[in-house]
């Protein structure tokens, strides 16, 4: 979820904020456990708003409100723009979210010792463990501060290093041993792709080989594949569900088929369940929403495809440069694999 500039100065005229999210709010009240990303810093009285100048996010309270409303139950902390207002918004966000909802944050920290903390959710007998990383932040972190923010590689380092993975075993084992179901968020790949690259189907099969079951990642702003890996353990993976929630109607350092793709999002739903001590993941769904704004940058809302009517359509604000329902369900179609497709 990157909440940007366009999105504050609409919103300034809606009479309900929550209206925003209307269309999609039964998914997240009618399920057990919700999980997403939360990509902007929720700020406090000392820190000033940023929609995403200089690449930079500073969310106002408010936005905190209105992501706790859609009844999240985990929301992923760990990703470049962590560290964004630096240790001041590392502790902001935290505390938002802990003192105004019952979401659990994950991959943030405001102390060595939060950093040792396992992430469990107990939801109708089964446990969940959480773990989220991030490939680094935009604005560097000083060594002392370095654990704030859960990195899979070192920050010094442009590869994965073999340290890195002793060091991510170690927790996932540790987490393993409590739970049942071990869930990775993961902050990873190459901005404005459709295809994971090399690093992360090298950590998605690292990560199968340690038993994780589910792999959720994020960062591309645009979709990608959904698969099964493994033989012995089989770990479904996520590589991106691209943007949930964005506002950006024009991104220069791009070009225009992603430009329009920064424009939907991947919101998938499965069952998980427990027989003879057997997880078993199933009934995986997989729906497209649309962030839909018109030709004034005005009436943010999310859309499923399935509500996006030819009327939404031809008044979107990218519709002119082909952003339509034949792009929409095209790329989905060429992306998504069949069997993890819902029309």
């Amino acid at each position: 979820m990157l909440f940007e500039t366009a999105y504050y100065k609409a919103i300034n005229h809606e009479e309900d904020k929550n209206f925003y999210f209307h269309a999609v709010r039964d998914y997240f009240l009618e399920d057990d456990l919700s999980i997403g990303n939360m990509e902007v810093v929720i700020g406090n009285d000392a820190l000033e708003v940023n929609g995403g100048d200089n690449y930079s996010f500073c969310a106002p309270s408010w936005v905190g409100d209105l992501v706790a409303s859609l009844d999240f139950e985990v929301l992923s902390t760990a990703n470049n723009h962590a560290f964004d207002e630096g240790i001041e918004g590392i502790y902001s966000t935290i505390d938002y979210f802990k003192n105004h909802s019952d979401i659990l944050t994950v991959g943030t920290f405001k102390t060595p010792e939060e950093t040792e903390k396992l992430h469990i959710l107990n939801i109708n007998g089964i446990k969940f463990g959480f773990l989220a990383y991030t490939m680094g932040t935009n604005k560097k972190i000083d060594l002392p501060h370095e654990y704030m923010v859960s990195l899979y590689k070192n920050s010094a380092s442009p590869e994965v290093t073999d340290s890195d993975k002793e060091r991510m075993q170690n927790q996932i084992e540790v987490l393993k041993k409590e739970v049942d179901v071990t869930i990775l968020l993961m902050h990873w790949g190459q901005e404005y792709t459709f295809m994971p690259n090399q690093t992360q189907k090298d950590l998605a099969h690292f990560f199968n080989s340690l038993g994780v079951d589910i792999i959720v990642g994020n960062h591309s702003h645009n979709i990608q594949p959904i698969e099964w890996i493994g033989d012995k353990h089989k770990t479904l993976v996520y590589y991106s569900l691209g943007n949930f929630v964005s506002a950006d109607g024009d991104i220069p350092r791009t070009n225009n088929t992603f430009n329009n793709a920064y424009q939907m999002g991947l919101l998938s739903q499965l069952n998980i369940t427990k027989k003879n001590n057997e997880i078993t993941i199933s009934d995986i769904t997989t729906e497209l929403i649309i962030n839909y704004y018109d030709k004034d940058l005005r009436n943010f809302k999310l859309i499923p495809y399935h509500l996006y009517t030819p009327n939404y359509e031809t008044s979107h604000y990218r519709y002119q440069q082909g952003f339509d329902r034949k792009f929409i369900l095209d790329t989905y179609h060429q992306v998504i694999p069949k069997e993890f497709q819902s029309y």
